[in-house]
């Protein structure tokens, strides 16, 4: 099992290291890194022989684009300006090329695995958790969009599809991640278990304890196939159930200023989602029982300072030297 933590080229993430022998002194103790392209890395300090996986660029609103309803996309996004500006283009060709970009960057890089969402949620969506798609209408146009993206069979690319708790791929309709097992004709290909998404699939839980017992639960409900199909884990905890469902009852109303209307997207989303170690006990047992090929700590964090002592306190809690 490899062992990686999250990076992204962002600035804020990037400007943390003094220069490229600074972050490689920070991943000692493991493997390599899991990375997401947010802009150049100016001063090359990301060492590509360390890069293991890459998060590919992902899309939390794409389904109405790919499918060809510009018109939900108006409605959702404002204008056809910011339609072309989110996607780079006015058709589902341009989704399709800015994936294949990503992929070929990785492959340049030397990656081992790709991390693709299968999800989709509009921006309303995410605070209200009331969507227009189902699961299983996202899974087809998924399904659809990676044999586009992996044409031929066989790749030494591992292809790895992360769970959210929107609709997609949630780990909580085994009919739904069969169809993607089955209609991706790519072999080479996996699921990457994020633990602290599948904690959002029910706000009920309150502890760490609790979670852990109901993502066991809901792997075991899928059949010892998907357990063996779990290549990678994320792992992380994010116990916001009470918030969320306090915000699906009372959403704001969202600014149709597009700078405000991101700032109020991107608050609520990482109140949500808010990656924080794991350590309950059991969390190692657990690990052992999935038995992946990777493991990624996968924090959000707003320094060096804290991003260290976060990944200190996952390696304790797994006793991990």
């Amino acid at each position: 099992m490899k062992r990686a933590f999250n990076l992204t080229t962002f600035s804020d993430d990037l400007d943390r290291y003094r220069d490229r022998e600074d972050l490689l002194r920070a991943l000692d103790g493991f493997d390599g890194l899991e990375l997401m392209h947010c802009g150049e890395d100016v001063r090359r300090i990301v060492p590509k022989e360390r890069i293991i996986g890459v998060h590919l660029c992902f899309f939390p609103y794409w389904y109405d684009f790919y499918t060809g309803d510009l018109a939900a996309c108006e409605r959702n996004l404002g204008s056809r300006e910011a339609i072309r500006a989110l996607y780079g283009g006015d058709g589902p060709e341009a989704l399709v090329d800015a994936y294949r970009r990503d992929i070929e960057k990785a492959r340049a890089e030397g990656a081992e695995y790709v991390v693709f969402h299968v999800a989709d949620c509009s921006d309303e969506e995410l605070f209200t958790l009331r969507y227009r798609h189902t699961s299983g209408e996202v899974a087809e146009a998924a399904v659809d969009l990676l044999n586009t993206l992996f044409p031929e069979p066989e790749g030494d690319l591992l292809l790895l599809m992360e769970n959210l708790w929107h609709p997609g791929l949630t780990l909580t309709e085994p009919e739904v991640t069969e169809e993607l097992l089955s209609g991706i004709r790519y072999r080479n290909k996996g699921i990457m278990l994020d633990t602290g998404h599948l904690m959002h699939t029910d706000l009920s839980l309150r502890t760490q304890a609790e979670a852990l017992a109901y993502i066991r639960r809901r792997i075991e409900a899928q059949g010892e196939a998907v357990r063996r199909a779990i290549r990678g884990i994320h792992l992380n905890q994010s116990l916001t159930g009470t918030y969320m469902a306090e915000t699906a009852a009372h959403p704001p109303v969202l600014s149709a200023d597009p700078k405000k209307r991101m700032e109020q997207v991107y608050t609520h989303a990482f109140r949500c989602d808010r990656h924080r170690p794991f350590t309950c006990p059991g969390v190692r047992d657990f690990i052992r029982w999935i038995d992946p090929e990777y493991l990624t700590f996968e924090f959000i964090s707003r320094s060096r300072a804290e991003q260290e002592a976060m990944l200190l306190e996952q390696l304790k809690a797994l006793d991990m030297d």
